[in-house]
């Protein structure tokens, strides 16, 4: 038989962010008895008062806890527990020492009194107008999420899901739900189709509901776009939808077609094969715009991609200084780069490590700089953009910073009607930018712009829809140079020859084989003379703690590398033993065993750790990909402070969503960043990874040091593992189409 009890939660141990499926410690009222509860806890924060339903259970390692299998929120009615629960954080602007002054002047009356007398605060020394505005707000907010909350408990809905709700709707957030629950797929930031699909079921929608199967379309789209797909065939298409919605085929076409028709959805018939594609409107503009942009570019600039190449005394004499000025010597190979971007106006430059791309890039700046051009340069990543600021001497931005971003207009500042101004771009890691924000940056060129692209085609593609570098060079309408001669002194780089020899498929060369034995490992890392190592560990736990080790100490003990600064480690996946997740939580704890841990937010974060962004945010100016360290935090507040070289930027409980520990990150999210020391982990259980172009990319992203630890048998998976994954991307052939009609 049912038991219910109550009492305030004093601590949560464990809490799954995706299910709410929570681990705590409990103290009940009257008894003071400290008990564990387990159960889906949505919502529930350290320091609330709740009464709980369930059963006590038996459990045969952890012993008593009380499974729960309902609550409520309760507001405590002593003056200890109020205080308690003013000063565990849920209430912004009220911390321990303000509950205290609090609770001591208006005693059991506190929270009526807020709840009805908000404006008596003022009677607390210390307690301003700004502060009061503060907690009337948050008490405002604490209400409205826990009435939506009550709502959506039967739903299954987490307490971060029911927070965005409620910051989206305010208190319509119950009427929106229940009018139409897929409009959240569309509106709210964090919710998905198959979390609005199962609040529409619960509240009884048919599964062949017309607003069912718009939204599943649209979310077929995006599907798409998650896999790297521009668009996709219409058959195809309907089949994807037809399996997430569960729905014949023949359900969706009526729909289908009237989205199609009101532009919706973008339903295009190839004129070479007769192949009908459909597209997300994003995508479709994006792949027009940047065909009909790059096409114009060249139109103004009137040199053929096969014309014969200006070795005018000038330009030679420009590339004569820049060689004497640098003390470097530029290969055939980039002259006929350099003059080719100089004499077309667009070009491709394409190669991998040690070829000379930034070398090359130095020399276009150098050189447009010294005919009075004015240069820009930009990059997808900040470390990209740094790198290139620091090889030229000219400022350099990341695509996202470059663009602009209107708050008022949700859009980018610079585009077609509001252009960039200069005379060159110069676009560093191609490879990795994606077609919407390709597409987005040409739109902003101005007319007659000079555009030069450069990346690795052979490296990972973006994440995001397309492949641009890679459709730019099958198009064969740009000029494209390929950098093939690695230099001298990269040549002597064993991380650069593995890198190709990766490239060519052939198994990378250690200095020295690794050992499964950990003395060993010890021996050959402080004797090596290289800068690339494997380290033979087949097995993931013992990779996993030979990997942290190494990051802790022999690493900084042999190379003098700073975990801290300057190593990164990189790894195919998020899940496994080895995957980011568990290597993070390891590396945490081994790099950053005494910062203070912050109680709020989704993730286990703490003051110091090395954090990525994961989404982009217009708002605080931080895009995917960027990296920053927790300086501080504030539990009043609930905010914590991240440090991104130098500027301080802040977060909410909620926004640390947009946030993940980054010890460790996947290669994908490595992407247009060095690092001066890498360490790889490369096993059979990240088996679906396990691609050339995946191990490629790792082993070219460390610059003084790469330690590849794994097995050698999914080193070979990998190096033999040719195939790209296909991505549906028309923009080769759309790039030509719009040439020809010229």
């Amino acid at each position: 038989m049912a038991e219910t009890i109550a009492g305030y939660l004093e601590h949560i141990s464990y809490h799954n962010a995706e299910n709410d499926y929570t681990v705590a410690r409990f103290i009940t009222s009257g008894t003071e008895k400290r008990i564990t509860i387990v159960g889906y806890l949505s919502g529930v924060h350290q320091g609330e008062n709740l009464r709980l339903t369930g059963n006590w259970k038996q459990h045969p390692r952890f012993g008593t806890q009380f499974s729960v299998e309902s609550f409520q929120f309760i507001y405590p009615e002593t003056e200890t527990g109020i205080e308690r629960y003013l000063g565990s954080g849920l209430i912004k602007g009220i911390g321990p020492k303000t509950a205290e002054r609090i609770v001591g002047l208006f005693g059991c009356e506190t929270l009526e009194l807020i709840e009805h007398e908000p404006d008596r605060l003022k009677e607390v020394p210390g307690l301003g107008p700004k502060k009061i505005a503060q907690i009337k707000e948050a008490w405002e907010e604490q209400r409205g999420i826990r009435r939506l909350m009550i709502f959506l408990q039967s739903y299954g809905i987490s307490g971060s899901v029911a927070v965005r709700i409620y910051r989206r709707y305010r208190d319509r957030g119950v009427e929106a739900v229940s009018q139409n629950p897929y409009r959240l797929f569309e509106e709210v930031r964090g919710i998905g189709f198959a979390t609005a699909d199962r609040i529409a079921k619960k509240i009884g929608f048919a599964a062949d509901s017309p607003l069912r199967i718009e939204s599943g379309l649209i979310h077929t789209g995006e599907l798409a776009q998650e896999m790297g797909h521009t668009c996709l065939p219409s058959e195809r298409f309907l089949e994807q939808a037809s399996k997430l919605l569960e729905l014949p085929t023949e359900t969706l076409e009526p729909k289908l077609a009237e989205m199609a028709s009101l532009g919706k959805l973008i339903l295009e018939k190839d004129q070479s094969d007769g192949r009908e594609y459909l597209y997300p409107i994003n995508c479709f503009w994006a792949e027009m715009t940047a065909a009909e942009k790059l096409s114009r570019l060249m139109r103004e600039r009137t040199s053929e991609p096969g014309a014969v190449l200006d070795f005018s005394e000038s330009r030679c004499k420009a590339m004569a200084d820049f060689e004497r000025k640098s003390s470097l010597s530029l290969s055939k190979e980039q002259k006929e780069a350099i003059l080719g971007a100089l004499n077309r106006g667009t070009a491709v430059i394409t190669g991998g490590p040690g070829t000379g791309k930034t070398t090359l890039i130095a020399a276009l700046v150098s050189i447009f700089e010294g005919e009075n051009l004015t240069v820009i340069l930009a990059a997808p990543t900040g470390r990209a953009a740094k790198r290139m600021s620091e090889a030229t001497g000219t400022p350099a931005f990341t695509i996202h910073r470059l663009l602009g971003w209107s708050f008022n207009e949700g859009r980018f500042i610079h585009d077609a009607n509001r252009p960039l101004k200069g005379d060159v771009f110069v676009i560093d890691e191609v490879s990795m930018v994606n077609l919407l924000l390709f597409a987005s940056l040409v739109d902003a060129l101005p007319a007659g712009a000079m555009l030069v692209l450069v990346g690795d085609v052979n490296q990972l593609p973006s994440i995001g829809p397309g492949k641009v570098l890679a459709d730019l060079i099958a198009s064969r309408t740009l000029p494209v140079y390929r950098l093939r001669q690695v230099f001298r002194q990269a040549a002597l780089s064993s991380i650069i020859r593995n890198a190709h020899r990766v490239r060519e498929g052939k198994m990378p060369l250690a200095a020295k084989a690794g050992d499964q034995n950990a003395r060993r490992l010890e021996i050959e890392l402080s004797e090596g003379r290289e800068d690339y190592f494997f380290v033979n560990q087949p097995d993931p736990l013992k990779a996993r703690e030979m990997t942290v080790r190494m990051a802790a100490e022999r690493l900084e003990a042999r190379f003098g590398i700073d975990p801290g600064t300057e190593l990164q480690v990189i790894t195919p996946m998020n899940r496994g033993i080895c995957g980011t997740r568990e290597l993070n939580a390891a590396l945490q704890e081994a790099l950053n065993p005494d910062g203070r841990k912050i109680n709020f937010g989704r993730e286990g974060f703490r003051v110091g750790d090395r954090v990525m962004q994961i989404r982009n945010d217009y708002e605080k100016d931080v895009y995917n990909g960027d990296v920053g360290r927790i300086a501080g935090c504030e539990e009043d507040s609930q905010t914590v402070k991240i440090d991104y070289d130098g500027r301080i930027v802040e977060y909410d409980a909620l926004e640390l969503d947009d946030v993940t520990v980054a010890y460790a990150v996947t290669v994908h999210k490595s992407q247009g960043s060095e690092y001066p020391a890498v360490i790889i982990t490369l096993l059979n259980e990240h088996y679906v990874m396990l691609q050339r172009n995946l191990l490629y990319t790792a082993i070219s992203r460390g610059q003084r040091l790469v330690v590849l630890v794994g097995d050698p048998q999914a080193v070979s998976r990998a190096v033999r593992n040719a195939r790209v994954q296909f991505r549906y991307s028309r923009l080769a052939q759309r790039l030509q189409s719009v040439l020809n009609l010229c």
